[in-house]
């Protein structure tokens, strides 16, 4: 079959890339897949990264590249939905994934369309001078022209059930847990994510200043994606947080070197959504939390979004609400760490492994 996949945010490294290219690369083994992207990305790099191989896979750039001024970002999305349809509304493709839009297909096209959605968002009508550019918005009753629509949690799922009547099913993204060996553990807390301010990074970093009075011999490591012209600011905040203290921020390694540090770690801290009223806000789904459970860390996350979807407090995992909590329940865990929970994480993170994605990705294209 010739399949294209739509992703123009190539050019971010992320849980929605992870979805991307892994679809690809399972695909790619018997299908001719190609994968629509805003801007050329460098292949070896994205192999590196995510331990792909992506050798059968086509990139074809489409449109022309959209401003990137700061005023213009909301209507990113739908502009490249609307230029991208014209390419795939194309009897040459048989099926056409859109694993980047979360559900602004507006208009049913001829091949059959897969969506697979992070978390709905759509945006809303601009008043002033940007209201001239509001027939550009794709407005949310005219979202979800597909033939099929995945999510990637119960989380995400409950809540594109709110915007469409059409049926929907869970997906979890990919894990490679078969690539994860816990090692001798330091003591060391991480966390994982973009340097990018809702995953609260800030925050963790002034708990663990806190924690680190107490426990002096633990450090904290953030690793994280790293993209100067967006992220320089935010970095160079938490370099500065971070000053003097037993912590260390790592940018752009590959997922080989991730897992190694995740690994080696004693615990693992997640904060997305603290603070936060708005759903979009929440991690949709948490790669990474998964990850270190596989890697034998114990996870403490925020109970927010799907994250207590993976983690049981008390049973694999713990989860907080406010940073005295989690100050609190990392203090418990260092002094009586729980061989238990850290063995039922590590067995639940099974059930997220990519051999699943994959059974499932090829039984929905069959």
């Amino acid at each position: 079959m010739n399949i294209a996949i739509y992703h123009p945010n190539m050019h971010f490294i992320g849980g929605g890339e992870t979805v991307a290219l892994t679809i690809a690369s399972i695909l790619s083994k018997n299908n001719d897949v190609t994968i629509f992207v805003s801007k050329k990305p460098d292949i070896k790099k994205l192999e590196q990264f995510f331990g792909l191989n992506l050798k059968n896979v086509k990139f074809e750039v489409f449109g022309k590249t959209i401003t990137n001024l700061p005023s213009f970002s909301s209507f990113k999305p739908s502009m490249y939905v609307e230029t991208a349809l014209k390419h795939l509304n194309n009897k040459k493709y048989d099926v056409v994934i859109d694993t980047c839009s979360n559900g602004l297909f507006n208009k049913k096209i001829t091949p059959k369309t897969i969506c697979y959605i992070h978390f709905p968002n759509f945006t809303k009508q601009k008043k002033g001078m940007l209201s001239a550019l509001n027939s550009k918005i794709i407005k949310q009753e005219d979202m979800f022209k597909y033939d099929k629509i995945i999510c990637n949690s119960k989380f995400t799922e409950e809540t594109v059930n709110k915007l469409t009547t059409k049926k929907t099913e869970v997906i979890y993204p990919p894990v490679k847990i078969s690539e994860i060996n816990p090692r001798r553990k330091k003591g060391k807390i991480i966390t994982i994510g973009r340097y990018s301010p809702e995953k609260k990074l800030e925050v963790m970093i002034e708990t663990f200043k806190e924690l680190n009075k107490e426990f002096p011999n633990f450090s904290l490591e953030i690793v994280g994606s790293y993209r100067a012209e967006t992220d320089k600011s935010y970095f160079n905040k938490l370099k500065k947080l971070s000053k003097g203290h037993n912590i260390i921020l790592t940018k752009n390694i590959n997922h080989e070197e991730v897992l190694i540090k995740l690994e080696e770690s004693s615990i693992y801290w997640h904060a997305r959504g603290y603070g936060e009223t708005n759903p979009i806000e929440y991690e949709n789904f948490g790669i990474t939390t998964v990850e270190a459970m596989a890697a034998g860390c114990l996870p403490i996350v925020i109970n927010l979004g799907a994250q207590p979807e993976i983690i049981t407090n008390s049973v694999n995992g713990y989860t907080w609400e406010t940073t005295e909590e989690l100050l609190s329940t990392t203090r418990k865990a260092i002094k009586q760490p729980s061989k238990a929970i850290i063995s039922r994480a590590m067995k639940d993170s099974k059930k997220y492994d990519t051999k699943i994605f994959t059974d499932e990705i090829l039984n929905l294209i069959n």
